[in-house]
């Protein structure tokens, strides 16, 4: 399933009963959040269209990748399916290929992956005579927010060496009508060009998209090796090539079905502080210098749909979306770490800051080795906790880990902790912005070559033949 735009999917999500349409005025100032907050937390997960919402002539939606069925509707398939798709892409070819029919099935997948590029505008978009983020419904969504922030852009850059084009989701907070603050962390795509537009000494184009298809939305979350394009990505799930359009104003190209584009310039040397900001980690995001966005053009569609989504302490849509990540790149993931049977961000950590993997232990100190690759690789190396379980442990059962945990660990033999390294930003905890520490748990069971002399007991279970006689009894019972 492929959404041409927003409205698109919004319009599926209505046949759908998966919407709910407010036709009351709403305050784009805590209340309109809170209510999206309170459908989150009560289970049920639609998604809202705000029609009224004070200050603004333009409806808001939110909630729009609130719960694993949604993410399935988004990305046409489960995630691991897809995840598996992309691994036999890359993955060698084996004696049973033939070069010709690896070669069409290359040809097959790739089809979609090349953006198509255009040179003007669609006649359903439209440049205004002048820049005023006054008119769009910017939400406040905690009481200590440094203001109202732009939650859900996409937003797009290019290397000044390479020409490499980024995709990536920074929120912007409004100063005024013309500025925004551009949160973008320093191991982030968008930083790095950044960083090379300032050796270059140049400024830098940056143009934003809020309100484009859900599947692109994804898309800029994704954590893509470099230089990996974020709308070949979209391209290559989707089957279907994603049509670009040359910026007005800058050199940057953005897709023709946006609801709202922002064209303007980052200076690199130029910041400003930012935040604080209600994070995903359940605290305040505290202030920080982070460079300006100026918006010098504006481009619309008529009528648009503007976009938000909220964060905050567990549980909002960001979950969906990051097991969703998770279940797609862990075939991709098994390329690199094969000994890895599964692998767990857990929601409660802000996934972030703890990963639980099992493996099919081969050899002594196998856990730490499997430890110090995840730390190697992508965005992994933000996780500040890795606990390693053997293969009988399902890692998504919190009782099984923590039972692992408590169980096959000796913390002075076990516990292994990395000092001075790099963090998460949003590592609350950690002595220094982007630096800190972090702790590798080895829980799984012990071997005598790696010191551990006592006999390690057997865990309980029932014979297998007791286990078929008794539940075949009880399902007479139970009919």
């Amino acid at each position: 399933m492929v959404f041409e735009d927003l409205r698109d999917y919004i319009s599926f999500l209505e046949k759908n009963n998966d919407l709910i349409q407010i036709p009351d005025a709403v305050d784009p100032y805590l209340e309109l959040t809170y209510i999206l907050d309170r459908e989150e937390y009560s289970g049920r997960n639609r998604s809202i269209l705000f029609e009224n919402v004070k200050g603004s002539q333009i409806p808001v939606v939110g909630n729009l990748f609130s719960g694993d069925r949604k993410m399935e509707w988004i990305l046409g398939q489960k995630p691991y399916d897809i995840g598996m798709k992309l691994r036999n892409l890359i993955r060698p070819p084996d004696e049973s290929d033939s070069m010709i029919s690896r070669g069409l099935e290359l040809l097959r997948e790739l089809s979609g992956l090349r953006p198509k590029m255009h040179n003007s505008l669609p006649s359903s978009m439209k440049v205004l005579d002048k820049v005023d983020l006054d008119r769009y419904p910017i939400c406040t969504t905690w009481p200590k927010d440094g203001g109202p922030f732009v939650t859900l852009p996409v937003v797009i850059t290019k290397n000044p060496l390479t020409g490499a084009r980024n995709a990536g989701m920074y929120r912007l907070q409004k100063y005024d009508s013309e500025t925004l603050g551009m949160h973008w962390q320093i191991h982030k795509g968008g930083s790095q060009n950044m960083q090379d537009s300032r050796e270059e000494k140049k400024i830098m184009d940056v143009a934003v998209t809020i309100g484009t298809d859900p599947l692109t939305i994804f898309s800029a979350v994704a954590p893509l090796p470099d230089p990996f394009d974020e709308f070949s990505f979209t391209g290559l799930i989707s089957g279907n090539r994603v049509d670009l359009v040359k910026g007005s104003s800058v050199d940057i190209e953005y897709p023709m079905n946006s609801e709202i584009v922002l064209e303007g310039y980052v200076d690199p040397t130029e910041t400003r502080i930012e935040g604080p900001f209600g994070d995903h980690t359940g605290y305040y995001s505290l202030e920080e210098e982070f460079p300006i966005f100026h918006v010098k053009r504006v481009i619309e569609r008529k009528n648009p749909v503007y976009p938000t989504t909220i964060v905050g302490k567990l549980w909002h849509e960001d979950v969906a979306i990051g097991k969703a990540i998770e279940r797609m790149f862990l075939p991709l993931i098994r390329l690199q770490i094969p000994e890895i049977v599964d692998l767990n961000t857990m929601e409660e950590a802000v996934f972030h800051n703890m990963v639980v993997v099992s493996i099919k232990k081969r050899y002594p100190g196998h856990a730490r080795k499997v430890m110090f690759s995840i730390w190697g690789t992508g965005q992994l190396m933000f996780s500040k906790f890795v606990l390693v379980v053997d293969d009988d442990i399902n890692i998504h059962d919190r009782k099984q880990v923590i039972w692992a945990m408590t169980t096959r660990v000796d913390p002075a033999r076990d516990i292994t902790i990395v000092p001075r390294t790099q963090t998460d930003a949003l590592d609350h905890a950690s002595e220094m912005f982007n630096f800190g520490s972090k702790v590798g748990i080895d829980a799984t069971r012990k071997w005598k070559e790696e010191g551990f002399t006592r006999r390690w007991p057997d865990v309980m279970e029932m014979e297998g033949e007791i286990v078929k006689r008794a539940e075949a009894l009880l399902d007479r019972f139970n009919k």
